[in-house]
């Protein structure tokens, strides 16, 4: 559609620093249409059969293996079941994702045709504050990972402003406040398209959240600037990848 395309346009002459072809607006379109198409594979246990390598592995282990569980931060970039993939790889990350459930409603009711027990894995991020905060207390305690996707956020929730390329864009902080609440690592996972798979890039933002109360504000501000620089980092490399299809910079992100 219309406003789609015009806002992948856009988007990419951000990245590109100059008027986007249309070749490359198609592009960017069709990479989503093969991430989504991937989905399959991965949904219905096949993941074996779509290339994926893993980069920074080392580094999150070293953290998984200290035995407490924590915040995993994804994005609308690549696939993020590319990414969870990875997770029993690392030392059997068991993994949970906070998703809005009727937002998503299409792709939930495909997820529980191809598989259900993954349905299951979802924690709604529609249930209410009070309910939403307790099933990821729980989760936390049960050694269970809370995944996040980082660069979107929801009406109503905390967010911060952070420079994004090129201009500030709003970024939730919920996240941050959550690891920070449990003492909490938080690892993050960006998912970079290749020519025939993926290249799931693991990073440590923090070994352990926990700042002090009187400059709490600053300290959470600067660890999503910081998940954000990483965004950008890995969205600069490979561009096609970042599925986000209207104004980000504009809209309001709602």
């Amino acid at each position: 559609r219309g406003p789609e395309r015009r806002a992948s346009r856009a988007y990419l002459c951000r990245v590109f620093a100059r008027p986007a072809r249309d070749s490359e607006v198609f592009r960017h379109f069709y990479s989503f249409a093969r991430v989504t198409a991937d989905r399959f594979f991965f949904l219905a246990g096949r993941a074996a059969e779509v290339p994926l390598t893993v980069v920074g592995g080392d580094e999150v282990q070293r953290v998984v293996d200290c035995g407490k569980a924590g915040i995993f931060l994804a994005a609308h970039f690549g696939s993020f079941e590319a990414a969870r993939v990875v997770g029993p790889q690392l030392g059997g990350i068991d993994l949970r994702i906070v998703l809005d459930q009727q937002q998503g409603g299409r792709f939930v009711d495909m997820m529980a045709r191809v598989n259900p027990e993954m349905v299951s894995r979802i924690i709604d991020s529609e249930q209410g504050s009070v309910a939403l905060g307790l099933t990821i207390a729980q989760a936390l305690k049960n050694q269970e990972w809370v995944g996040f996707l980082a660069d979107r956020f929801r009406l109503g929730d905390r967010t911060t402003d952070c420079k994004f390329l090129g201009d500030p864009a709003r970024f939730p902080l919920g996240p941050y406040l959550i690891a920070n609440t449990f003492n909490a690592p938080v690892i993050c996972a960006f998912c970079r398209l290749t020519e025939d798979g993926y290249e799931v890039h693991c990073e440590v933002l923090s070994d352990a959240v926990k700042v002090p109360r009187q400059n709490r504000s600053e300290a959470l501000n600067a660890l999503a600037a910081r998940y954000v620089e990483r965004l950008e980092h890995h969205v600069r490399a490979t561009p096609y990848a970042w599925f986000n299809f209207f104004d980000f910079w504009n809209t309001a992100n709602e």
